[in-house]
């Protein structure tokens, strides 16, 4: 659909008339207005006056285009009720904003551009649609029960049961541009102070005008904003051709959603899979420790691997001397004695009484995954500074999988049902 400005026979303008600079037909929906100011040219007129002649000119509005479709004359149904715009104020905010990490807090400056579009019904009832680069907000005028002004603690409340809160952003901002239907007489530089808190999730602010000396407070004004999606305004101004375009990216990035969850469980799935999965043992033999030194220790039987993959390998105690400890040593030794892996492990069985209670703490297993990248014919060979009576279980598994990388695939997964969430989610 076309955003050109459409008609609406319930609101009934009050006068219509052509532009004195450009001819550009205007109507007039407030008949409070003293002035108008023309979106195509940016000439101030006298909205009251037969003449209507220009006042001044604010310049060229090519410089301060919209952010988005929305335009003077555009009707839009919001709760039900059919308004239309009337006046657009581009507002620069110079402000602080409140900051709070790891444990510390403060005030940051900072600079932000904002549209300020005012709607107004049949009734003459209005209020103000929000809309900067991060979406839009609906404002509107609130009577607070605690009027409050920059306190100097910074924290505020408006009503009588809101608790106090911190001032997330307080500062200046001041017109940059302005067209349609206004009160009074806008001019560049126009300047408002604020302070804005927010209170489950909605800003609450009070904005004060200071009179020219710059000392006296002039006007006081309380607003409270909604968010509101982008889709909801599309389909409030009736724009289906963007609702459209919308309505793929958020196929897309639903069909994303869905495929991404259901691959974060598999791999999580698989991951538990891995954890408790030990593999096919294709080797064991017990080996005499008392047959194991630091220097010409027997090598193992030879152990068949039919293909490269990972393998792991398990040391396991079966017998061993009460209250005492050993360190095992072990290398993985290819056919032509060279070593392509090395393994140790720390062995302890410790036993007796303890403040009159008996204790039995023992270390008897442990293992490795390892990787060979040629079939072949392999080795174990094992090591200990002394000799010592018992012995111990060398066997080893294939078809082992790593856990942490289907782990680390279940994260990144779910990072991206995340991100895929809040394409889709933000416009709804």
């Amino acid at each position: 659909m076309s955003t050109a400005i459409q008609t609406q026979t319930n609101l009934a303008t009050v006068t219509q008339f052509d532009c004195q600079n450009c001819g550009a037909a205007h109507s007039v929906q407030n008949p409070r207005a003293k002035f108008i100011v023309c979106q195509y040219c940016g000439s101030v007129l006298d909205a009251q006056s037969e003449e209507h002649q220009i006042l001044k000119s604010l310049g060229n509005p090519d410089r301060h285009p919209p952010f988005s479709f929305i335009q003077i004359g555009l009707i839009g149904t919001f709760n039900n009720k059919e308004y239309q715009v009337i006046a657009r104020t581009r507002w620069r905010m110079k402000y602080k904003e409140y900051w709070n990490e790891e444990g510390e807090s403060g005030y940051s400056n900072e600079v932000w551009m904002y549209d300020e579009w005012l709607l107004i019904d049949e009734n003459r009832t209005y209020f103000y649609l929000i809309e900067d680069k991060e979406g839009y907000a609906i404002s509107e005028e609130i009577i607070p029960e605690t009027p409050t002004l920059l306190p100097k603690d910074l924290r505020m409340s408006f009503f009588k049961k809101q608790p106090r809160r911190i001032v997330r952003e307080y500062g200046n901002a001041e017109v940059t541009h302005f067209e349609g239907e206004s009160n009074y007489q806008i001019k560049h530089g126009d300047k408002i102070r604020f302070a804005t808190i927010k209170d489950r999730g909605i800003d609450y602010s009070v904005e004060w005008r200071m009179a020219d000396n710059d000392v006296n407070i002039k006007e006081v004004e309380f607003f409270r904003e909604i968010p509101i999606s982008r889709r909801k305004v599309l389909e409030a101004f009736g724009n289906n051709d963007e609702i459209d375009q919308l309505n793929q990216k958020e196929g897309f990035w639903r069909f994303f959603h869905r495929v991404a969850m259901a691959t974060g469980i598999l791999m999580l799935l698989l991951g538990f899979r891995a954890c408790v999965s030990s593999g096919d043992q294709i080797f064991q033999q017990e080996i005499d420790l008392g047959t194991i030194s630091t220097t010409n220790s027997p090598k193992s039987a030879p152990i068949e691997i039919s293909s490269p993959g990972l393998y792991r390998l398990n040391m396991d105690v079966l017998s061993m001397v009460e209250n005492s400890e050993m360190y095992i040593f072990s290398y993985v030794l290819n056919q032509d004695s060279i070593a392509v892996s090395t393994f140790d492990g720390n062995f302890s069985w410790w036993s007796g009484y303890e403040e009159g209670e008996y204790y039995n703490e023992t270390s008897f297993n442990t293992s490795k995954t390892f990787k060979l990248d040629e079939a072949g014919t392999y080795y174990i060979q094992l090591f200990m500074e002394t000799p010592a009576p018992g012995s111990i279980k060398v066997s080893v598994n294939k078809g082992i999988w790593l856990t942490r990388y289907f782990f680390l695939a279940a994260i990144a997964c779910l990072l991206a049902v995340w991100f895929a969430g809040t394409k889709f989610g933000k416009n709804s």
